[in-house]
């Protein structure tokens, strides 16, 4: 018996071992605190970080998972649930004086756990679409943060002076009109851009006013796996069933021109970690953040033929209004990313190593992923496929998952009384 006692203390000392060493460790870490994280570029950030081993961290999101991030993120972070759009009650009182509005502080977990963590190193925000979600978090988190890096966009040149000659727009191409009337006409073209440009210049005002250290990275249109808008699926799927469809893809006339830069997922959690890590001599300002060659929707579809090994594949310039349109986004043209390669010795992806990757990724997509692929045919039958041309599409897709050995029982039903046969002897030879 004191044989096996000893034995059993010497096994408990040896686990107790293990898990301070194991503490000391985590201690170590980069305490990360990461506003979003679940989504297209937060996970793929996020993800990079992980495979690093250097850092601890946790998340805030509304609690969704979306694409594989349940697997790639959620083992490896803490997660907090809070919606940074709720506004209690009170806020719709103008006399309240009593009323916090800051929607951070409605989320008691996560303001608990804020309390009772001494510093963060690093607080990546993927969320913030509104310049108030950027004054909660500074305000919550004051005097708690290493760096903050935001997560802007190219858009911020939309509802910016114009450039005095036509160039790819650098960072200090940034600054507003200075008449109020023209900031509000821009604020109505694009809402978005300028309420990233105003969360960009709350994080100016709080480095001014109490030395918050913070860096926005500019994205162009974000391109690559596991994109949460779809954008780049459902032009995959027009080019991959071109032939069944049958109606070329629509570029819009005032777009057919307009060349764009757009931004590689992974590259943005190359240009977190450079950023990081090379301290305070890189913070405080903003970078441009894209793949070093430039895009028409033209030249992108072009170049998803080619990847996607397809010989016919149309377009047509149009002036129509109800078309699928999801590049470019923005009309100020591309970005400059010289900053970023020069300061942050950002290196983009290869264009020929996204195009690879990223067709790979929704090819094996098309079968693993039954609710994105669900959203994505729905896109693609709204604004691509004629009635006369749906049997075609279902057949392809149902030999494509047959193949792969899965049934979709929804879409054999959906074939069932629209199904094509050959045509009668009455009818040309040629159409036989």
């Amino acid at each position: 018996k004191l044989i096996l006692l000893d034995s059993l203390l010497q096994e408990m000392f040896r686990i107790l071992n293990i898990l301070f060493l194991a503490s000391l460790s985590y201690a170590d870490k980069i305490k990360v605190l990461s506003f979003g994280g679940n989504g297209n570029i937060g996970s793929s950030t996020l993800s990079q970080l992980i495979k690093t081993d250097r850092f601890d961290i946790s998340i805030v999101t509304r609690g969704a998972w979306h694409w594989d991030s349940k697997e790639r993120i959620k083992p490896f972070v803490q997660q907090y649930t809070c919606n940074r759009e709720y506004e209690p009650e009170c806020a719709a009182n103008k006399t309240a004086t009593d009323c916090d509005i800051n929607a951070l502080r409605q989320c008691p977990e996560l303001i608990k756990f804020i309390s009772e963590t001494e510093h963060f190193d690093l607080v990546l925000d993927f969320s913030a679409y509104h310049p108030k979600w950027v004054h909660d978090s500074v305000q919550v988190l004051k005097g708690k943060v290493g760096l903050y890096i935001y997560i802007s966009t190219d858009s911020v040149y939309e509802v910016s002076k114009d450039k005095p000659i036509r160039r790819a727009s650098k960072e200090a191409d940034a600054i507003r009109p200075t008449d109020e009337n023209e900031i509000e006409l821009l604020k109505k073209k694009d809402p978005y851009g300028h309420y990233k440009l105003a969360g960009e210049e709350a994080l100016a005002y709080y480095g001014r006013k109490d030395g918050v250290q913070w860096v926005a990275l500019r994205l162009s249109d974000v391109i690559g796996p596991r994109d949460t808008t779809l954008r780049w699926w459902v032009y995959h799927m027009w080019v991959k069933f071109y032939d069944e469809i049958s109606k070329p893809i629509p570029i819009p006339e005032i777009m057919a021109d307009k060349v764009e830069s757009m931004t590689y997922v992974e590259d943005v959690g190359q240009a977190v970690l450079k950023v990081y890590d090379l301290g305070s001599s890189a913070w405080n300002q903003a970078y441009n953040i894209a793949l070093d060659e430039e895009f028409t929707l033209s030249s992108f579809l072009l170049r998803l033929r080619d990847g996607l090994g397809k010989e016919k594949v149309l377009s047509d310039v149009t002036t129509k209004q109800d078309i699928f349109h999801g590049f470019p986004s923005v009309m100020s043209g591309p970005v400059d990313i010289s900053k970023a390669e020069e300061i942050l010795g950002f290196v983009p992806t290869p264009v020929e190593t996204v195009f690879k990757d990223a067709i790979a990724f929704y090819e094996g997509a098309f079968v693993k992923y039954e609710t994105e692929r669900d959203l994505v045919l729905r896109v693609l039958f709204d604004y691509a496929v004629e009635k006369d041309r749906k049997e075609a599409v279902y057949a392809s897709i149902d030999r494509i998952l047959t193949e792969a050995g899965l049934v979709d029982k929804r879409l054999r039903k959906k074939r069932k009384g629209d199904l094509a046969g050959l045509p009668t002897t009455e009818q040309k030879k040629e159409e036989l």
